[in-house]
């Protein structure tokens, strides 16, 4: 019976302990699966990451390669617009001189009117000589986009009429007419081919499918829409690396995988299995299960913290002791507290001390203990939303909410941006009122003035003067000489209101041209046209041009010019010289003037002194500000809208040169242009085009 008994138990226990075996090899044998399942995803999402970034580096070479024929094209569209009427040998020479090393260049093209009339080199590509863009089926598709686009395109791989494939670079080209609404028209295409074999050779897109198993294709548009570049198009079924080449009109889609495909294992697979298979006998029962929770929480936490820093505001979260429980970077990046002191575990308190301490919060200067006490209440009383401003000049819009553990959640959105915002729309709104009450009285002035003294010519017979002279005519006996006494006070009277008039007219005509300019400068259609000048020659006409008004305030005007050239705009610059003199003279109550002028190497520099009341240092930028004056009501003692520096500022800019001030409050101010020399060049030296750095337009 105990036998029985013994043998019924140890063959319990035999099932008990081959079901848990069952249980725990089941589980175990799941885990490892997935395990070694997750390592491959993992080892196929690494692969995956160095294929992209390989990728990434070689398409940025791709790129760098093939917009150089952009760039050359660029050079061929502009030379054709200088000079539309070039001839096949100017072209030809003009090709020649340029610097480029493309063996894949099959020839340069110009279409006039759209139709191929010059070729380089012409052996060989003679056929293309006459094609008509219009009439080609295949080629008009991508002509027309490039005209719709007007810019740069590339069209490819085409068959060319005088054999073989090619990649085409496309761009119109414009010149100058005057009928025409945009004062240009199309003059025609210019065209780089570029042969199919050597140009995927040269720019590295052949090297690439040593590498990769690729598909290029085209993702324009056009007609071409689909069309492959290079590679298979099997290579889209293998889940590939998807990048793009983006261009300046269309793009290519880029589709890659390693050579061969993915990797079915990693490389070290099998001695991960058996290393797996080892741990996994290992593990059984309860230390299997907490190993397994363990994973998990961590992993929910991970993913709790990776969601919390994703966030684009500051969070934290207290608990119930007002000990930081989470949080993440940006919170720790608005409250720049010493290094470690933002950290789990760390008291609300002693983070508020140390913020204050720092100078974190301008508000507690002074009141540092209350500030930190009536923010810690703050913290601990209801749900609250307010506004914190911090030292270095960001702001928060600040929240802290309850939990139902006695925990706190608090989120600080940075405003700081939306400030500034409103700041400028209301800086804007004011600068916009002063502007009509400075233009309402600028234009009132002389209108008045102009309306009144043709009014008073209109009635001349009314006046006394007129009354007079016709007095003395009528008596019987003319009295010559009085007559002519009573004729030549009449002629000063109206001498003078013409005076007065023409000084009105002068004054409206100078606000006119001054809103003219300020205008062409904001639409950037402000042409110029430089030239090398002689330094001495500009400043003596800014002085001479100068002089009388200076005379008129009682001031000394003085020029010292060290000689040499500059290369400018005559006209523009000495428009620059003049309102600076005559703003120098304007604003100077006595004392002098000076205009010092020279060569400093390749810089020409105008520098005008004077000694004025001189400019605050937050007045030095403001008064280059458009319709901006120091005094801007319409009481201020000085005429104006205050778009003479702003002016001068964009003429120094379109001409590559600056304009800057110094200045001190009651020790004057200098005003400093300065402006390329030209050193190297004569007068008549072809300059050529010279864009100037602001983007503003100059002269064709």
């Amino acid at each position: 019976m105990k036998q029985a008994k013994s043998r019924k138990k140890s063959s319990l226990l035999f099932r008990s302990l081959l079901a848990v075996f069952l249980v725990v090899t089941s589980v175990v044998v799941f885990v490892a699966m997935e395990i070694d399942r997750l390592q491959h995803e993992s080892y196929v999402s690494d692969v995956r990451a160095e294929t992209t970034l390989e990728l990434i580096e070689a398409r940025e070479e791709i790129e760098e390669s093939i917009f150089a024929h952009f760039l050359l094209l660029q050079k061929l569209a502009t030379i054709i617009e200088e000079n539309p009427d070039l001839t096949q040998a100017d072209f030809a020479s003009y090709i020649a001189s340029l610097d480029y090393q493309g063996r894949d260049i099959v020839n340069f093209a110009t279409a006039r009117d759209l139709v191929v009339d010059m070729v380089h080199p012409m052996e060989g590509n003679e056929d293309a000589l006459g094609l008509d863009y219009a009439s080609n089926a295949n080629q008009y598709p991508g002509v027309q986009r490039a005209i719709e686009n007007g810019r740069a395109t590339i069209v490819g791989p085409v068959d060319l009429v005088q054999g073989g494939r090619a990649f085409i670079f496309r761009q119109p080209a414009y010149v100058s007419d005057p009928s025409t609404a945009g004062n240009e028209r199309l003059w025609g295409i210019v065209s780089i081919v570029a042969d199919y074999d050597e140009f995927v050779s040269a720019t590295g897109l052949a090297a690439l499918t040593e590498d990769f198993d690729v598909l290029i294709r085209s993702a324009s548009d056009a007609a071409d829409n689909g069309n492959t570049i290079l590679g298979q198009p099997d290579v889209e079924a293998v889940n590939p690396i998807r990048l793009s080449f983006e261009f300046p009109t269309g793009s290519w889609d880029l589709l890659a995988v390693p050579a061969g495909g993915w990797p079915a294992h990693s490389p070290t697979y099998v001695r991960d299995r058996l290393l797996l298979a080892g741990v996994s006998a290992l593990v059984i029962g309860v230390v299997l299960l907490i190993t397994a929770l363990a994973v998990l929480q961590r992993r929910a936490q991970m993913r709790l913290a990776t969601a919390i820093d994703a966030m684009d505001d500051g969070f934290a979260m207290y608990d119930q002791n007002g000990r930081l429980v989470a949080f993440n970077a940006k919170y720790a990046e608005l409250y720049r507290v010493p290094e470690g002191q933002i950290q789990h575990g760390a008291r609300f308190k002693d983070i508020i001390r140390l913020g204050v301490e720092g100078g974190q919060h301008p508000d507690a200067i002074g009141r540092e203990e209350e500030w930190i006490e009536m923010r810690i209440k703050r913290f601990y009383g209801q749900d609250a939303e307010f506004e914190q401003e911090l030292a270095n000049g960001r702001h928060l819009l600040a929240s802290d909410h309850a939990l139902s553990d006695g925990g706190r959640v608090c989120v600080r959105t940075d405003v700081t941006e939306l400030k500034q915002a409103l700041h400028h729309a209301e800086a804007a709104s004011r600068a916009k009122s002063e502007f009509i009450d400075t233009l309402s009285h600028e234009l009132r002035t002389p209108i008045t003035v102009i309306m009144g003294l043709a009014s008073l010519g209109k009635n001349i017979e009314t006046l006394g003067l007129t009354k007079s002279l016709r007095e003395e005519l009528d008596k019987p006996e003319i009295d010559v000489s009085e007559v002519k006494k009573a004729f030549e006070v009449l002629v000063k009277h109206f001498t003078g209101t013409m005076e007065k008039q023409e000084r009105s007219a002068k004054h409206l005509h100078g606000l006119v041209e001054d809103m003219i300019d300020f205008a062409k400068t904001e639409t950037q259609k402000l042409s110029v046209q430089p030239e090398v000048l002689n330094i001495d020659d500009l400043a003596s006409s800014v002085i001479d041009q100068s002089r009388m008004k200076a005379e008129e305030e009682g001031l000394e005007l003085k020029i010292s010019s060290a000689g040499g050239q500059v290369f400018c705009d005559q006209l523009r610059t000495t428009q620059i010289l003049l309102n600076l003199v005559g703003n120098a003279i304007k604003f100077t109550e006595e004392g002098s003037v000076e205009l010092t002028a020279y060569q400093d190497g390749e810089t020409a520099i105008f520098e005008v002194l004077d000694t004025g009341p001189g400019i605050s240092t937050e007045d030095k930028e403001r008064i280059f500000e458009a319709f901006r004056q120091l005094e801007s009501s319409s009481t201020r003692k000085q005429s104006g809208l205050g778009l003479g520096l702003a002016i001068s500022r964009s003429l120094a800019k379109v001409q590559n040169g600056s304009l800057d001030l110094e200045s001190e409050p009651g020790k004057g101010s200098k005003f400093t242009l300065r402006l390329p020399s030209g050193q190297g060049l004569s007068s008549k030296d072809d300059s050529g085009f010279r864009p100037p750095k602001n983007g503003l337009r100059a002269a064709e």
